[in-house]
């Protein structure tokens, strides 16, 4: 599997946004340590029924995602070929409380904010939302992504897709901003939430990032139960 980047949990004052990498204006570090290797192939995410995500009937039930009980800060990953590290990036709207904070670009010709990210988030909550089997409704989710988007200037590009990841419940959506479009994975726990995203700025990039970016995806492991 080649060597595998672990998120420490750090107190960093690092600005976040679920919207995107912005460019660090000093330069400096946005992303925990870890050695690089290549991303292995593995199983990418599918779409599965969202009835398989509830607990009793489901045709009972109206459409909900089950939020995930692992640790997600646990979560390891692999370097996609032909992408390096970077530490050029940090998140540049804050929507949860952040605890880790990744990116990596193409090793070769690198394009400003042509990135692969992920980051870890804490502190959520979803109050009367969640349910007695670890469930929140589809429209909870809805809700809180459009809350995510508010300022940013991004639009929805295409439906939100119920998938897995890692074995995981999660969801999928493109997402367009005024200087780059980007497709986001998120896997909600009940009190944390990885935010996986991959952001190209023109038609040209747009194959090499989401090559990047089904490599990445697909080599996320969360290990902590």
């Amino acid at each position: 599997m080649g060597h595998r980047r672990k998120l420490a949990l750090v107190a960093a004052a690092l600005t976040l946004a679920l919207a995107g990498c912005g460019t660090s204006g000093d330069g400096g570090e946005g992303s925990t340590e870890g050695g690089s290797g290549d991303a292995t192939s593995a199983e990418a995410p599918t779409s599965i029924d969202p009835a398989l995500l509830d607990c009793g009937d489901p045709a009972n039930q109206d459409p909900t995602v089950q939020l995930s009980d692992d640790e997600l800060s646990t979560a390891t990953w692999a370097m996609p070929e032909g992408f390096v590290e970077t530490f050029k990036y940090s998140e540049d709207r804050p929507v949860e409380h952040i605890e880790s904070f990744w990116a990596a670009e193409p090793a070769q010709d690198a394009v400003p904010l042509n990135v692969l990210a992920v980051v870890v988030y804490s502190g959520l909550s979803w109050g009367e939302d969640i349910d007695q089997c670890g469930r929140v409704p589809t429209t909870a989710i809805d809700e809180r992504l459009a809350s995510y988007r508010e300022g940013s200037g991004a639009e929805p590009i295409g439906d939100l897709v119920e998938v897995e990841v890692s074995g995981m419940p999660a969801v999928q959506q493109e997402v367009a901003l005024p200087e780059y479009s980007y497709r986001g994975y998120w896997v909600f726990g009940r009190n944390q939430l990885i935010h996986l995203y991959c952001q190209w700025t023109s038609d040209a990039e747009k194959d090499r990032v989401l090559a990047g970016c089904d490599a990445l995806v697909a080599s996320l492991e969360v290990t902590g139960g």
